[in-house]
């Protein structure tokens, strides 16, 4: 289990990244979901000890994190946003060095290990193969085959989807199933589906605070019969927004349609099935709403 306890961190430019952040994670998939600069990155890094808190507190099975960064690391996978690879050098022999680094050095295990993360990972056909000229998707599935180097018990991913195309992100996802539900595995991300399709529990990140967390089911469950929605002109829909609680807007057929979140089906509405995206932009707005109160 991860446990947080009021993290906070500001850099030296006065940015407030993180703002008394409180988590409880278990084994399993955990999606961290939030709009870019929420403050999501600097909460994976800080966990994956890449950073320093200002305050707070980080314990992941027994290990005050804080304190023992070394002893994170020894059960730590990361896939951080943005993953660099030498140039010229093939996935085989990459990935064998990242195993040396993380302390495989008997070759004939390391052999093993190696072969096996690539075959899992769906690249031992391509493993003689430059891992510079990999498409996005390859390299990140890549990216999953280093960080699981050492099986972790902690695994962090951060924003892995971000520019996939469909049939590499379904790809991905279904690669993040299969390590199981034995390690805690972290995805950051920006995604509202990544999250549906992939988590049992999760947690919505805004302006460095913890606004939400839950079961992304009982979350959608608790909106339901609460969301209405209207297709409309442009004209039709900013006349809209000014007078109703517009929680999203889409375009669709050329048309814009809004979605509201009312106890009651404002004139010309009519009733949405609730969705996690529903949950995800209704807790921004409340936010946006009521600054004072984001924690809430």
């Amino acid at each position: 289990m991860l446990q947080i306890n009021g993290l906070c961190k500001t850099y030296d430019n006065g940015v407030k990244a993180l703002n008394n952040v409180n988590l409880t994670i278990s084994k399993g998939m955990f999606g961290l979901l939030g709009p870019n600069g929420a403050g999501k990155s600097s909460l994976m890094r800080t966990i994956a000890t890449l950073q320093n808190a200002d305050s707070g507190s980080i314990h992941f099975n027994g290990i005050d994190v804080l304190q023992d960064p070394a002893a994170l690391r020894k059960t730590l996978g990361y896939l951080p946003q943005d993953f660099s690879v030498y140039p010229r050098i093939s996935a085989y022999k990459l990935l064998d060095h990242l195993a040396i680094l993380k302390g495989l050095t008997d070759s004939k295990p390391r052999k093993e290990v190696v072969e096996g993360l690539l075959a899992h990972t769906n690249l031992y056909q391509h493993k003689d193969k430059a891992v510079s000229g990999f498409s996005g998707g390859m390299r990140q599935r890549f990216g999953i085959a280093q960080a699981l180097l050492g099986d972790p018990d902690l695994l962090i991913v951060d924003e892995p989807t971000a520019g996939l195309d469909p049939e590499e992100r379904n790809r991905f996802h279904n690669l993040l199933v299969s390590l199981g539900e034995e390690k805690v595995i972290i995805l950051s991300t920006h995604i509202v589906d990544d999250v549906a399709e992939l988590c049992p529990d999760m947690a919505v990140l805004a302006g460095g605070e913890i606004l939400l967390q839950g079961n992304p089911q009982q979350l959608v469950k608790e909106l339901q019969g609460q969301i209405w929605s209207i297709s409309a002109s442009q004209s039709e829909a900013a006349e809209l927004e000014h007078s109703l609680p517009v929680i999203s807007k889409r375009l669709f057929a050329g048309r814009t349609v809004l979605n509201v979140l009312a106890p009651e089906p404002p004139a010309g509405f009519t009733a949405c099935a609730a969705s996690l995206e529903d949950v995800y932009f209704s807790t921004l707005q409340h936010a946006r709403r009521n600054p004072a109160g984001q924690a809430a």
